[in-house]
């Protein structure tokens, strides 16, 4: 049964916060949540908006430009600014670069699946309820939204993630990535930003991960294979009943 596209985001939110509070099921990270949850299922509503009205890919975040590489050099400077203080003494010990490097490869697919979450999929619930809306007031709505919902998203994990102090904090933290995202409409972006105050959170609680950086790359890689061929799928696909845009 296909749900209606009203109710993608919504529902794609709904069962990444169910499936979160199974994670320490073995093998369901990072192919099934991340990439199944977290990049195929947006990328086949995202798809499916942008088949219905094309007009909504660049407010979305999925029509590359040249002002996605805009955006990208915008979150380096912001992402740079940010994590020069907190860095520099770990980058200054002896292999500090490759712990910051070997981090930022194990956290890509985990910030790839966090912004088509919570940008993508909460952008498209929005976007039903304000009748298609991409005015600053939708912008202004989706960061405060998407940013509790990442902070709530949080209390899903085990304990020492779970708590008010560290769900405060990513709450903050996403209130910089999604503004990036309202004022660029960059996917792309968002992510990069994600990623490097991600790094920087792991990197300064001295936290490690288990996945080989070459083994996460190839995650990262299959992500955005993943998410190019639902959307593109998804965009191109014809409606069995009618010819007509998918009602919103």
């Amino acid at each position: 049964m296909t749900i209606p596209l009203r109710l993608a985001g919504p529902t794609i939110l709904a069962m990444a916060f169910a499936a979160n509070a199974l994670h320490n099921i073995p093998g369901f990270y990072p192919v099934v949540f991340f990439i199944g949850i977290g990049v195929v299922l947006p990328a086949l509503a995202l798809g499916r908006t942008v088949r219905g009205e094309p007009s909504a890919a660049r407010p979305l975040g999925v029509a590359l430009g040249w002002r996605d590489a805009l955006a990208v050099l915008a979150a380096l400077a912001i992402g740079c600014a940010l994590a020069a203080k907190p860095l520099g003494p770990i980058v200054a010990q002896p292999g500090g670069m490759e712990r910051i490097a070997t981090l930022f490869a194990q956290l890509l697919v985990a910030s790839t699946a966090e912004v088509l979450l919570f940008l993508g999929a909460t952008g498209l619930a929005l976007r039903a309820l304000l009748g298609g809306r991409h005015d600053w007031r939708f912008g202004v709505l989706l960061v405060v939204v998407s940013s509790l919902l990442f902070g709530l998203f949080h209390f899903t994990y085990p304990t020492p993630w779970n708590t008010l102090a560290n769900a405060t904090t990513v709450t903050v933290v996403w209130i910089g990535v999604s503004t990036l995202f309202a004022v660029t409409r960059s996917l792309v972006a968002a992510i990069l930003l994600d990623n490097m105050m991600a790094t920087v959170g792991f990197a300064t609680r001295d936290l490690t991960l288990p996945l080989a950086s070459a083994r996460s790359l190839l995650l990262a890689l299959l992500a955005v294979a993943a998410f190019a061929a639902a959307f593109a799928w998804a965009r191109r696909a014809s409606t069995a009943a009618s010819p007509s845009p998918v009602p919103r």
